[in-house]
């Protein structure tokens, strides 16, 4: 009983030094401090891709790699259907939209999401959302930022 025990506790102790990658990169521009900025004092600039919409780095470099970005659109804005490469994660920081899939943008078909939600989009699927409440939105990206416009292609 004792014995097993004590492989029990050693084994949880390992566990962790063992399930570490020490050869995995460290992100691009990942800061090297803490880095704590106000609701207010974020940068904001124009989005490249979607006009009328603003666009902030919170950290990597979205010409590059991996990056996580905030994004906001105001009120009553439809984010026409569109693709990118990279897998996107996007959680609602503050707003409402309807998200949906697809070439088309059809509000009937669209989830409503308000703060706190969030949708996970493979690289590739077309999407769009149509914007009820001003909206704020955490985006992080696996790869470089780019931006397909559906309509480009019909």
């Amino acid at each position: 009983m004792k014995a097993a025990l004590l492989m029990f506790v050693v084994a949880g102790a390992v566990a962790p030094a063992v399930m570490q990658d020490p050869a995995k990169p460290v992100a691009q521009n990942a800061p090297r401090e803490t880095v704590a900025v106000k609701a207010a004092a974020i940068k904001w600039g124009d989005h490249p891709f979607v006009k009328g919409g603003k666009m902030c780095v919170v950290n990597g470099d979205p010409a590059k790699g991996p990056s996580v970005l905030l994004m906001k659109f105001p009120k009553g804005m439809t984010i026409a259907p569109h693709w990118h490469t990279s897998d996107e994660i996007v959680t609602v920081v503050s707003g409402t939209a309807l998200f949906g899939s697809g070439e088309t943008a059809d509000a009937a078909k669209g989830a409503e999401l308000g703060v706190g939600s969030y949708i996970v989009i493979p690289g590739k699927n077309p999407h769009w959302a149509i914007v009820r409440d001003e909206l704020v939105i955490s985006v992080t990206l696996d790869k470089p930022a780019d931006f397909h416009d559906c309509s480009a292609h019909k």
